[in-house]
């Protein structure tokens, strides 16, 4: 199925390629019309390790179909926040909601079946498995059929495995990582693992995607070139996002709001303008030679 398409597709203009893509992607995640109000909001989490309060009161929503970025100093308690809003770790104090539902005690892999995925700092892919089973993976929810059909190729699920297969290759498409489709994924480059990542998180239709880190490891031109096409398609397929990144440039540049972490409590949170002019943030976090006079601030220019 998935040579066949892109025999097809090969013949088209690139725009052309990316809008057929899309199409067939859309088609395949369940779609989020209702997915209105508040995806995330987090009320006064927090939570201690010995004697030492790793985050502090801490006050986080996320809107619908928005990117919201949580920056911050190492050691700020970014990752800890994470961990609390996706489950890893119970918050002592405060309470986590999911588009309304209280999901503060509730595990990981429960919030991940309310439509909450989550990347990590470091790749959590199969390096021995191609890109395409890779990307497969994150489908695995809307192959239908039991598995008697799987094994035989029958019925929904012969016709629910092929969907899957086409929409995992467009999201390779998207990605631009098509041309390793049938390639292992641990002889890939960092920057190709990272991508086949946060495709099959999205593959997956998550209500809410959490990105930790998603640059680690990658040069300064990487990380532009996966935050375009995050933020692009964030715009186009309207995900949700909260992202953790160490890159300031790519969060102004890409997201609509973001929250400042210093010592475990937030130190500021605005728009990316307000963030970039805000003279705590500068004076503890960002430097006096940080230049913010050549950024294409997020939500502003999309």
């Amino acid at each position: 199925m998935a040579a066949s398409k892109s025999a097809v597709l090969s013949s088209l203009a690139p725009d052309e390629k990316r809008r057929a893509a899309l199409e067939v992607l859309e088609n395949f995640i369940p779609h989020r019309e209702d997915d209105t109000g508040d995806a995330l909001v987090a009320t006064d989490i927090g939570i201690s390790f010995g004697g030492l309060q790793a985050v502090k009161a801490v006050n986080m929503t996320v809107p619908a179909r928005h990117m919201v970025g949580l920056i911050g100093p190492n050691g700020a308690g970014k990752s800890t926040t994470f961990d609390l809003i996706n489950g890893m770790k119970r918050p002592d104090t405060g309470t986590v909601n999911f588009f309304g539902k209280d999901v503060t005690n509730t595990k990981p892999w429960d919030r991940a079946m309310l439509g909450m995925s989550r990347t990590f700092q470091s790749n959590k892919i199969s390096p021995d498995l191609s890109v395409a089973d890779n990307l497969l993976s994150g489908a695995h929810k809307m192959i239908e059929g039991n598995m008697a059909s799987a094994i035989l190729g029958i019925g929904k699920a012969r016709r629910s495995e092929r969907a899957a297969r086409a929409a995992a290759y467009a999201m390779a498409q998207l990605l631009d990582i098509d041309r390793h489709w049938n390639e292992y994924a641990g002889n890939l480059d960092f920057g190709s693992q990272r991508r086949i990542e946060i495709g099959r998180s999205i593959i997956s239709g998550p209500r809410l995607l959490l990105l930790d880190e998603p640059s680690a490891g990658l040069d300064a031109r990487e990380s532009s070139a996966l935050f375009t096409l995050v933020r692009r398609l964030h715009l186009d397929l309207g995900l949700t996002v909260l992202l953790v990144e160490h890159y300031v440039r790519a969060v102004m540049e890409t997201c609509d709001y973001i929250y400042v972490l210093n010592q475990g409590a937030l130190m500021a949170e605005g728009t990316p303008r307000e963030i970039a002019h805000n003279e705590e943030v500068r004076t503890q976090y960002l430097g006096s030679l940080f230049d913010a006079s050549d950024i294409s601030f997020g939500g502003e220019n999309h």
